[in-house]
């Protein structure tokens, strides 16, 4: 009974408790022909209930949605293949498909006039607005009689798994990394970063800097010799991404911190491609990405591309678990910090990281331009100190404005590094 009462809709209790009215005052005033109207309206939702909750659904959905992976504010495409093959008529079914906030409205569809058996082929649009996985589904479908009077419920259970990942922009290679020595000795090509050296020395020519003078080898051999550092070819470099809550403003897919996760994952790809092995810290400390000179290329691309996917934003309020991190891990290395609001604490803990020769560059996001409400008078200089502070320690340091593109500023740090 109970059960029976919750297949009603508004109108169907309506007409249940109004047929049942008008049954009992038309036999209280023995008008045959106005309870004959009351046992109509009481005895048809009883009727719809019965076909309703009896007739067996046998439907088929088959989902997907297209593609499967793509870049923030990306659109997505999902498509629904609806069948059945029934004894009896469904009636009308109205289909409703779970669907994220983050990716779109959940769109409903409407079938009726259905035969027996039939095949619909359903499509809505997505957009992928939110950095993240996320799950559409399962389908809901509601069963009603023509008049609206009872209404079933019933779901699939099949899902459809979606992931949207930071945006990636192709990056030019960046040439004034390294290169000849001060005496024009050619590095190995792809060399600009600082690997494990083995230190020779060399007599001493005209033009060869004094401060590569190797004064044990000159005592020994009784003439002047000099340091030739021939750097072993195993490129790497450690990219330092401010994930701090803090540090970053704005809102949806143009935020500040959207910006830098999508800087490094260019940048990690980039450097992958180019086979480097790399490694990324974040607030909290190394997001573990695994490979070196080529090897597990592919592997290492796609642990970059899941483990900045489910970064979140950290409430973590220095760098210094990823800075300190950073300097023990991967001593001498090649140095990309992409950072939001700094302060004179966290340049200090980023020049901790560039130790012996490891070139430091940074990308310093001017957060104010990603708001409507910028930082007081005080953190603004705090944050103009922190990039001086970078710049007086050899650090090339480009400020990003909300509509430069990454790959605007990867070329600017290029141009630095031609400058100096």
């Amino acid at each position: 009974m109970r059960r029976g009462w919750r297949l009603l809709t508004a109108r169907g209790r309506f007409f249940v408790v109004g047929g049942l009215a008008v049954v009992l005052i038309s036999m209280a005033a023995g008008q045959r022909d106005v309870m004959r109207i009351g046992l109509l309206l009481l005895i048809l939702p009883v009727i719809a209930a019965i076909l309703v909750s009896r007739a067996r659904l046998r439907m088929s959905c088959e989902r997907s949605i297209e593609p499967a992976q793509v870049p923030l504010g990306a659109p997505m495409r999902g498509q629904i293949t609806l069948g059945q093959d029934g004894r009896l008529p469904a009636g009308i079914l109205m289909l409703e498909d779970t669907v994220p906030r983050e990716l779109g409205s959940r769109p409903r569809f409407l079938v009726d006039k259905a035969d027996l058996s039939w095949r619909r082929e359903v499509e809505y649009p997505l957009l992928g607005r939110v950095r993240g996985r996320f799950a559409t589904g399962p389908l809901r479908v509601r069963t009603t009689d023509p008049f609206g009077l009872v209404q079933l419920d019933r779901q699939f259970v099949a899902t459809t798994e979606v992931m949207v990942t930071p945006r990636i922009f192709p990056l030019p290679a960046i040439r004034t990394v390294g290169g000849a020595g001060s005496a024009g000795e050619a590095r190995p090509h792809r060399i600009g970063v600082v690997g494990q050296d083995d230190v020779l020395v060399r007599e001493y020519r005209q033009g060869d800097d004094v401060r590569r003078i190797h004064w044990r080898s000159t005592a020994r051999r009784d003439e002047l010799m000099v340091r030739r550092e021939e750097q072993a070819w195993d490129p790497s470099a450690s990219i330092v991404l401010d994930s701090r809550v803090g540090a970053h403003a704005g809102r949806g897919m143009h935020n500040s911190i959207e910006w830098a996760i999508s800087a490094a994952a260019s940048i990690a790809l980039h450097f992958l491609d180019d086979g480097f092995s790399i490694e990324i810290y974040e607030a909290d400390g190394p997001l573990r990405i695994s490979g070196s000179m080529g090897q597990h290329s592919s592997a290492s691309q796609e642990l970059v591309m899941s483990r900045l996917t489910d970064l979140k934003a950290r409430t973590t309020a220095t760098m210094h678990y990823a800075v300190e991190s950073a300097a023990v891990d991967r001593p001498g290395q090649l140095v990309i910090a992409i950072m939001g609001r700094m302060d004179a604490e966290d340049a200090n803990s980023l020049l901790r990281v560039r130790r012996n020769r490891a070139h430091g560059m940074a990308m310093v996001l001017d957060v104010d331009t990603f708001t409507d409400e910028p930082a007081g008078g005080r953190a603004r200089a705090q944050h103009e100190l922190a990039m001086q502070m970078l710049r007086d320690n050899q650090w090339r340091v480009v400020e990003v404005s909300r509509g430069m593109g990454v790959t605007d500023a990867w070329s600017m740090l290029e141009q630095l590094g031609s400058a100096a």
